[in-house]
């Protein structure tokens, strides 16, 4: 039986589903500097209040979103919940598009965030129960892909469209968006459910067709590998079925209060660097070192793209490195990026030294480069993959409640801190980046190549069923004297 064929079903799904996750995403980025939103919205003695609470909003909202998608994930599936967010972002980015005052267009980025946070949360979620082990990094990874690419089509529309000369110039690009969250909702037609929450509902037939469907290959024609996933899939959900369930019992078991301390320090690091708040920023940044609004979104655009560079390295080095090692060598690279970034702007920031003002501009697209290559799609992986399949979308909702959660807290006075405190605030990045890049390297179980069963024992569980085993037996099943031998 050879199992690792790409000629499956499941990359395909996984990527249709890593394209959906991007859809809602912070469209606010390029259009905090086109000319027309600036003389709309931030005319005023407040704008800078206004540019946080914009920004803001839209993370708080995906806060509330990523806790609520845990239910309704739970008992109505992981496609009614991408459903739900679909719909929720179409409503969203038609009231963005339309806003006639700044009431009514944080409201709609409140509401957009919700719609953001259930699908970049459920996302993992679903494609980590539906990938095969010995590629799950790449395609669970391919999340961090989708969202940096939708942040790269909203860089292209605040660009393209900041030639549009006219005062409705800056809604285009949430019409662009609310028509992305369209094509997200008729995508979940062509995706089947997740073959494990069929599987703890008790709809066994369905789920062991769709792992037949996702992870049949050429060089297992008998789905062998399917079959015996499927069993060892049965066996742990039946272990687990009369297991407690909901956050109190995650956070008074000590294996899953593990997890939980995993999922929240994962986050803790990555949005430590500062990512969030500096992506959202970019062109804004470019413009505080001396460049036109033109330039300042051309700029964000090449930002982005060498950001997406990144995440290819990083959904192809995954699987081979390992993900612990990935998060700690990205928490120490951007450690050090941030530190000479933070003292080029110390020394260089508003003066006519332009070889320093260049280098600090290369540094945030190293920086950008060195995130997405070690720590983005990585952190979307461990993130979902290390809870059981009972308790998977609790603990998937922990981990991006921590991502929203500390996204907020350096997002909401970005703008306020650099005003005022300039550099000093990317020595705050450094100091919580690397002391929690340290906590990751001592603390964190490696879980490359096992699957989503076989990851629980790296954490204290008990196995009902190991995959080998599972294997064997099947291929026993399978093997009748003097016609095959898989």
């Amino acid at each position: 039986m050879e199992s690792t064929k790409s000629d499956s079903n499941g990359p395909g799904v996984s990527i249709v589903q890593a394209n959906k996750s991007s859809d809602p995403a912070n469209a606010m980025s390029g259009t905090l500097a086109q000319t027309s939103f600036i003389a709309a919205f931030l005319s005023t003695p407040d704008a800078t209040a206004r540019t946080d609470g914009l920004l803001a909003g839209f993370l708080a909202g995906a806060f509330v979103g990523a806790i609520i998608q845990a239910p309704v994930s739970n008992n109505y599936g992981r496609k009614i919940a991408n459903t739900a967010a679909a719909t929720i972002a179409i409503i969203a980015g038609a009231l963005q598009a339309g806003s006639v005052n700044i009431g009514m267009l944080l409201f709609a980025r409140v509401l957009c965030g919700i719609g953001a946070g259930m699908v970049i949360t459920n996302s993992p979620v679903y494609m980590s129960e539906v990938a095969p082990p010995h590629a799950r990094g790449l395609l669970v990874g391919l999340q961090g892909v989708g969202i940096v690419s939708a942040y790269i089509g909203c860089s292209v529309c605040a660009l393209a469209f900041s030639f549009v000369n006219t005062s409705y110039q800056w809604r285009l690009t949430f019409v662009v968006l609310t028509a992305a969250a369209v094509l997200h909702l008729c995508s979940l037609f062509l995706l089947p459910e997740s073959p494990r929450w069929l599987m703890e509902k008790g709809r066994e037939e369905e789920a062991r067709s769709v792992l037949e469907y996702l992870h049949r290959t050429e060089g297992d024609p008998d789905a062998t590998f399917a079959h015996a996933e499927a069993n060892q899939i049965k066996a742990q959900v039946e272990s687990e079925k009369d297991l407690p369930k909901g956050y109190v019992y995650i956070f008074t078991t000590p294996h899953l209060r593990k997890r939980a301390f995993c999922a929240i320090l994962l986050w803790v690091m990555g949005q430590g660097t500062g990512i969030t708040a500096i992506a959202n920023l970019i062109p804004t940044l470019m413009g505080g070192l001396g460049f036109g609004t033109t330039m300042q979104l051309a700029l964000g655009l090449v930002w982005c793209i060498c950001a997406i560079l990144g995440c290819f390295v990083n959904v192809s080095l995954m699987d081979r490195l390992g993900r612990v090692r990935l998060l700690v060598i990205g928490g120490f690279s951007n450690a050090a990026i941030l530190s000479v970034m933070a003292a080029l702007i110390k020394y260089y920031l508003n003066t006519s030294h332009l070889s320093g003002v260049n280098a600090a501009v290369a540094l945030y697209f190293i920086f950008g480069f060195f995130f997405t290559s070690t720590i983005e799609c990585t952190a979307y992986v461990y993130g979902s993959e290390i809870w059981p399949t009972h308790l998977r979308s609790e603990g998937s909702t922990i981990a991006y409640a921590s991502f929203f959660a500390n996204a907020i807290a350096y997002s909401a006075p970005v703008a306020v801190a650099l005003d005022n405190i300039g550099w000093k605030f990317y020595m705050v990045f450094v100091a919580v980046t690397v002391s929690s890049t340290i906590a990751i390297w001592l603390y964190f179980p490696e879980t490359k190549h096992l699957t989503l069963e076989e990851i629980n024992a790296k954490f204290g569980d008990k196995v009902a069923l190991e995959f080998r085993d599972a294997v064997a037996t099947e291929m026993v099943n399978d093997t009748t004297p003097g016609e095959k031998s898989v």
